[in-house]
């Protein structure tokens, strides 16, 4: 369901909504290639996401509502159809999340662990 040839365009959105994809708790890898790594993660509201973003990271806000909060001290509020960037090396935190929050988690540059081979299947990471 998920692309498999680096050639071929998709519609990601589209692919992981037939898949149930943003409906998973957890985090599920969708496409990973050399410089880009596309995930969705997933919350039911009940525990906090915190990272420090090994690369860029562009977070597209699925469902839900809630807070992003950065090292320096600030609190960005966010709910669905919003679109944040975080740079790479600043630690990040979702907190005060609702139920069913999910999102698109986009890293852009090179993701530390590599991630699965260029055009290897997505993984569920559930």
């Amino acid at each position: 369901m998920l692309p498999n040839d680096p050639n071929q365009s998709v519609n990601l959105t589209a692919d992981a909504e037939l898949a149930g994809l943003t409906k998973e708790h957890g985090i599920t890898q969708v496409l990973t290639r050399s410089h880009l790594a596309v995930s969705i993660h997933g919350t039911d509201g009940l525990e906090a996401i915190a990272e420090v973003a090994e690369a860029d990271i562009v977070y597209v806000i699925i469902s839900g509502y809630g807070v992003l909060r950065c090292r320096d001290g600030a609190r960005i509020e966010f709910t669905a159809g919003d679109v944040m960037m975080v740079p790479a090396g600043a630690w990040h935190q979702f907190e005060e999340v609702s139920p069913k929050f999910r999102t698109w988690r986009i890293v852009v540059g090179k993701p530390a662990d590599g991630g699965a081979a260029e055009g290897e299947p997505a993984l569920s990471l559930t």
